[in-house]
């Protein structure tokens, strides 16, 4: 009583059972190791704090799949490269809406024009001898008006 199925003795059945379940074991590995690695490839692109890189990849290693779940949930939102342009793109608001210069000393935004920052009082820019407009304080002549900033000492003893 041959059925056509005489092939597939219990010794081959056997071996397709122990390929099956190597293959999957394999493929599970390699999954494994796949997040594992893009785990710590994609916290690496969004932070440098490394207690969470760590703490990310651990996830990973000890849950597996459910770990990806929580890593998704506790890592940064943004990459190094998306904060970057995003605080390009804020520039670029802040010019055209004339708010392009902060203090060097308090960081609050201020104006191209004045001269005092009015949250710290630190001297930003100074004004022109002769024509009164606002200059950088290392200039010594006066791009507006040509004026020399610095009056030349005068001694008065040999006049």
């Amino acid at each position: 009583m041959n059925n056509g199925f005489a092939f597939l003795d219990s010794f081959t059945m056997k071996n397709l059972m122990t390929y099956g379940v190597a293959f999957g074991i394999a493929f599970i590995a390699a999954l494994w190791i796949g997040l594992i690695l893009w785990v710590l490839r994609d916290i690496r692109s969004r932070t440098r704090d490394p207690f969470m890189i760590i703490l990310s990849v651990f996830f990973v290693i000890v849950l597996f799949l459910p770990g990806i779940f929580v890593y998704l949930f506790i890592r940064p939102r943004k990459t190094f490269e998306q904060k970057y342009q995003d605080a390009i793109e804020e520039e670029a608001l802040l010019r055209e809406i004339g708010i392009s210069e902060k203090c060097p000393s308090c960081g609050h935004s201020i104006k191209n024009d004045w001269i005092l920052c009015p949250y710290c009082h630190t001297k930003i820019k100074k004004k022109c001898v002769n024509c009164g407009k606002s200059l950088e304080l290392p200039w010594n002549l006066c791009p507006y008006c040509g004026e020399q900033q610095q009056k030349p000492f005068i001694d008065e003893k040999s006049s």
